[in-house]
């Protein structure tokens, strides 16, 4: 064999190598940005989910705060009063999939932090409930309220009710942001 053809033929097996090295990159790239699609997909619907439970709880807050005030005022004739409250129920699968999978590194800053602030929020908001949540079943309990324990509740309820409402302005953003990048 000349050099020529060695040359040849060795150029053919390069080319060949290159070629499938090339097809496989793309195959790979593919597969990540299905991965990616899949798990923003899951963290809009969540996000969407979110958004609701919110709504129902700032609703259910607003009942609660009612009853509170009308038993601080003494305009509460019977003697015994009912007390509904639809907690929050938030998730947090879609940010728990996109940070172990690591998907998030591939889109951009902004829509990577907005995504992580809404999840941190979240996670404030589960803790802001807890504690208004505590003081209700306290005053519950004691069976006798006195007036600054149910001012320091109407008190935790308005703020809980602030943080829901500027949580949810944030999450109507991050899904316009999320709507764009799927």
């Amino acid at each position: 064999m000349n050099f020529k053809e060695y040359l040849k033929q060795l150029s053919i097996v390069i080319l060949g190598i290159l070629i499938a090295y090339w097809v496989g990159n793309i195959g790979s790239y593919y597969k990540e940005r299905n991965v990616q699609k899949q798990v923003l997909q899951t963290i809009l619907n969540e996000v969407k989910d979110n958004s609701a439970s919110v709504s129902i709880t700032l609703n259910s807050l607003d009942s609660l705060r009612a009853t509170y005030v009308r038993l601080k005022n003494n305009s509460i004739t019977s003697g015994s009063i009912t007390v509904n409250y639809e907690g929050l129920s938030l998730r947090s699968i879609g940010h728990e999939s996109a940070k172990y999978s690591g998907v998030l590194k591939d889109i951009s800053y902004k829509y990577t932090s907005n995504i992580v602030e809404n999840y941190e929020k979240q996670n404030s908001l589960v803790a802001a409930e807890e504690l208004v949540t505590s003081q209700l079943l306290e005053i519950i309990k004691s069976r006798s309220a006195e007036d600054g324990d149910i001012d320091y509740l109407l008190l935790q309820i308005e703020n809980l009710m602030r943080q829901l409402k500027s949580f949810s302005a944030d999450q109507k953003q991050l899904l316009n942001d999320l709507s764009k990048i799927i």
